[in-house]
């Protein structure tokens, strides 16, 4: 598909717009948590401390991705706004505008990350893998840069309707990662810092990917030298789409340290593994609800570009009988299957005998797949409506309402935290999808007065 194909696209039917952009997607996130999962997999190998360690410095890894990936979720919902505007000169500037925005902020705040980093992991909780958390946070720190870069192209790519070309950056970052990892965590003796290492190499071949799809003029937009340079106007509106994005995928990321504390204080090292491993799995059946959230961001805003509201309503609605329905089919074969899904990660002699408990907590965790479903789709809504801000605030109310259910479980036993988390989540659910209709209200009446503006 050729790049006017692909904004054709975009512009056209929703249903099929919404279908066309986020499958690629699906497979890219898909890859990343199989890769991720492929990381525990490959360091489950050396025991459950290490294990513990990897599953500890996630969320933070986790944050780094979720700096480049909001700005680059900001950057796809003005690049396409400009597109549905028939303003493609704004788009390139836009664009342009997102990566300095990312370089400089991951530049600056590098030294600021590396010289905190062992605190950090102190007030978490790492306590007797301080040593593999920080070899393996290291270099994730001081390769910020690349990370955030990585994930701001895949979203300028997203919002010209190319998620096939940010789908290939990102399952050539798999694919190199899952080769290097015994090469460095084993073949090189590089134990837990090896993984990371290979990680972040296997990021610089993806970003070299990405940059070559964007200076081979692979894309709709067009570069030039004269780009490069800062634009006050664009940059404002990078700022107000993305910052509130970074932010929520900080918090998301960034709550999880603390509750991940909670329940190494609560059931310890083994007791974090147990819980850990089958909520990554968990997350993987999420992805299909992220996915179609991020296609929602794209078509909805071309939508909101053009002033179509109607057109906005059927790609929400269909997004959300999509990404739902893919998700409640994901959890009924975890709750069929979930021993057979945990034996990847309990393969070692020393993890064999927690396949059942982890199997139990799998079932368990696996309820709140499609309410946290919501937060995406719904999130994805209020950044096409210009009102990102709102998934910020439910973000923090909600994470706050789990650190309270996470204290009050922990004092019963990890199998009570599970199910306050299955509760959490059916709060958060309501919340953000009351905040969406009430939202889409008013930005509905101020389009039909013709006070919108883009």
């Amino acid at each position: 598909m050729d790049a006017e194909t692909r904004v054709a696209t975009l512009l056209g039917d929703p249903k099929k717009a919404v279908v066309a952009l986020a499958l690629p997607i699906i497979l890219s996130l898909i890859v990343a948590e199989v890769n991720t999962l492929a990381d525990r997999a490959w360091c489950s190998g050396m025991g459950v401390e290490a294990l513990a360690a990897v599953a500890l410095i996630r969320p933070i890894y986790s944050v780094y991705m979720g700096l480049g990936s909001g700005l680059g979720v900001g950057a796809a919902a003005v690049i396409s706004r400009y597109l549905g505007a028939e303003r493609p000169k704004d788009a390139s500037a836009a664009a342009i505008q997102a990566l300095l925005i990312g370089f400089i902020f991951a530049l600056i705040l590098t030294p600021i990350l590396y010289f905190t980093q062992s605190p950090l992991l102190n007030m978490i909780g790492s306590g007797d893998i301080n040593d593999d958390a920080l070899a393996y946070m290291s270099c994730y720190t001081l390769s910020l840069v690349i990370i955030v870069a990585n994930g701001v192209i895949g979203g300028i790519l997203n919002g010209q309707g190319g998620t096939g070309l940010s789908t290939i950056m990102m399952v050539i970052l798999a694919i190199s990662n899952m080769i290097l990892d015994p090469i460095f965590i084993y073949g090189l003796g590089m134990g837990l810092a090896g993984a990371s290492v290979a990680t972040v190499i296997a990021t610089v071949i993806s970003l070299s990917v990405g940059l070559w799809f964007m200076i081979g003029k692979r894309t709709y937009l067009n570069f030039s030298k004269e780009s490069l340079r800062l634009d006050r106007a664009q940059m404002r509106a990078i700022y107000k789409a993305g910052i509130p994005q970074m932010l929520e995928y900080v918090i998301i990321y960034a709550m999880d340290m603390i509750l991940n504390k909670i329940i190494i204080d609560c059931a310890g090292a083994e007791g974090f593994t147990i819980f850990s491993v089958p909520d990554a799995v968990v997350f993987i059946m999420i992805v299909p609800s992220m996915a179609v959230g991020a296609a929602l961001v794209t078509v909805a805003s071309s939508a909101y570009g053009q002033m179509d509201i109607q057109r906005m309503k059927e790609a929400f609605r269909f997004s959300v009988i999509f990404g739902i329905g893919v998700v409640l089919s994901l959890v009924i074969i975890a709750e069929l299957i979930p021993s057979v899904i945990m034996m990847p990660f309990t393969y070692s002699e020393e993890m064999i005998p927690l396949r059942s408990q982890m199997a139990d907590t799998l079932r368990i965790l696996a309820l709140y797949a499609p309410l946290f479903s919501m937060t995406p789709l719904c999130s994805g809504f209020l950044q096409a409506m210009k009102y990102p801000t709102f998934a910020v605030i439910i973000a923090i109310v909600r994470n706050f309402i789990l650190i309270g259910l996470y204290l009050i479980a922990a004092q019963i036993s990890l199998t009570a935290i599970c199910w306050y988390l299955d509760l959490g989540h059916v709060i958060g659910a309501v919340m953000i999808i009351t905040v969406t209709y009430f939202t889409f209200r008013y930005v509905r009446a101020r389009m039909e007065d013709g006070t919108a503006t883009l």
